[in-house]
């Protein structure tokens, strides 16, 4: 199935005309909004453009988190940067408190068959029997977190999610895989079983690049981090659905000093 909008429940972000509301299950560790929301919300908003006019396949989008984005209404600017006969590039952008606050581009590719071309082999996951993820138990508050429901495939050390809460008002399966990717570094640094020696580690930016929609509510996150001495830190992630591999994700990290008098 295409992620569709779960009945009766309200999303993370919701729409009122040019201007959309976030909830309190749309902030991030830090306050504001989630990096992965931002993305998702940016990503959402032209994959569900791309529908509407026909534009084929999200195959990939970056979005650069360019300065942090407050929990408050916020809009957003769309525009066509090339359409082609197969394919078509968008940008889109999100407005807070009169700033800049993320830049977002997404690739549509319309399909076009190609006799004798195999696809890769198909897997088979069933989250539902995996253990719940242990860090949930740490998770004091509302934020992204509280919209899904989060599970460990130890086997595959993979981290298993689902939403409990759609991200928007439209079915955008490619954009909640991103909002979900957005955990990557997170996963790693729960299933490495060791913080980096900063104060926090927020993503710059984020690329998504995917094979095929996901057909499954469930998204598995396969992640490896490296930290360096010069600030900076680099996540990347196998994405899957309960079928198998469907594409990676890869995003840099910002890391942050040790506040003074902190272990």
């Amino acid at each position: 199935m295409n992620a569709p909008v779960l009945a009766g429940v309200p999303p993370v972000v919701g729409r009122e005309g040019e201007i959309w509301h976030p909830t309190p299950f749309a902030m991030g560790p830090f306050g504001g909004l989630h990096g992965g929301v931002v993305s998702g919300t940016l990503a959402g908003e032209m994959e569900t453009r791309g529908a509407e006019l026909g534009w084929g396949q999200p195959v990939s989008a970056t979005v650069y988190l360019v300065r942090p984005a407050p929990l408050e209404p916020f809009t957003t600017q769309i525009e066509e940067v090339r359409g082609g006969a197969r394919l078509t590039v968008m940008e889109n952008c999100l407005m807070a408190g009169g700033k800049l606050r993320a830049k977002a581009s997404m690739a549509f590719l319309k399909d076009r068959p190609v006799p004798g071309i195999v696809p890769p082999a198909e897997e088979s996951f069933d989250p539902d029997a995996m253990p719940e993820w242990g860090f949930a138990s740490m998770v004091t508050g509302t934020t992204y977190l509280s919209a899904v429901e989060v599970r460990e495939d130890k086997a595959n050390r993979a981290v298993w999610v689902k939403p409990t809460n759609p991200l928007g008002p439209n079915p955008v399966p490619f954009a909640q895989a991103m909002a979900i990717a957005d955990y990557a570094t997170l996963f790693s640094v729960y299933l490495e079983g060791e913080r980096p020696k900063a104060g926090g580690w927020p993503n710059a930016d984020i690329s998504v690049h995917l094979s095929r929609m996901p057909e499954s509510d469930w998204i598995g996150i396969q992640p490896r981090s490296g930290w360096y001495p010069n600030g900076s830190g680099l996540t990347e992630a196998a994405i899957y659905d309960t079928r198998g591999w469907i594409g990676r994700s890869c995003q840099s990290a910002v890391l942050l000093p040790v506040p003074e008098g902190a272990e």
